[in-house]
């Protein structure tokens, strides 16, 4: 029986951290081209490395508490389908532009970031949700909405989906510099 076929014990005791709900305010869009993206078999997480040294994304702000990721079950042996969703609120402009771009490639990864903090290798770095498998394969969708009266929650909620995964859940450790950063 190959590793990944053998189930591990989960308890509700194996942990004593904080465990909220809900996501942080931001995401990177990762480009797949120069990555190399691997499936661990042992965790519900990718190994990422980039050909130059260290992974660059656009950064996506979203408005708080509007950041979820959710999966669904395709099947037995088919893996998950996986979504994100979020409001973006300020700089609707720019988010327009930045939309029609996503909307028209499937060559991104999504990192969702947690909000956790953690240490791998002797290093702080983020916890990140990742939407998209080593192909890519995601697809970015944005709904408008100008609000009725100058009051009312207005802007443009993304969703991101990718049909593939190998988790409901993917996870990636790391440090990701923002691509257009001066």
């Amino acid at each position: 029986m190959a590793l990944s076929c053998i189930p591990s014990s989960v308890l509700s005791s194996a942990s004593c951290t904080e465990n909220p709900a809900g996501v942080s305010n931001h995401l990177f869009a990762v480009p797949v081209e120069g990555l190399t993206i691997v499936a661990n078999d042992e965790k519900n997480q990718y190994d990422i490395t980039a050909t130059g040294g260290s992974i660059q994304g656009y950064r996506i702000d979203y408005k708080a508490n509007t950041g979820q990721v959710t999966s669904e079950d395709n099947g037995t042996a088919k893996g998950w389908s996986a979504s994100a969703t979020g409001r973006v609120e300020m700089n609707e402009d720019q988010m327009a532009h930045t939309s029609r771009i996503l909307h028209n490639s499937d060559q991104y990864l999504y990192f969702i970031a947690t909000g956790k903090k953690v240490v791998v290798d002797d290093a702080t770095v983020s916890e990140y949700i990742v939407i998209g498998n080593e192909n890519g394969e995601t697809e970015w969708a944005v709904a408008g909405d100008t609000g009725a009266a100058r009051t009312d929650d207005h802007g443009q909620t993304f969703t991101v989906t990718c049909a593939y995964q190998l988790y409901p859940l993917t996870k990636w450790y790391g440090v990701i510099e923002q691509a257009d950063k001066d």
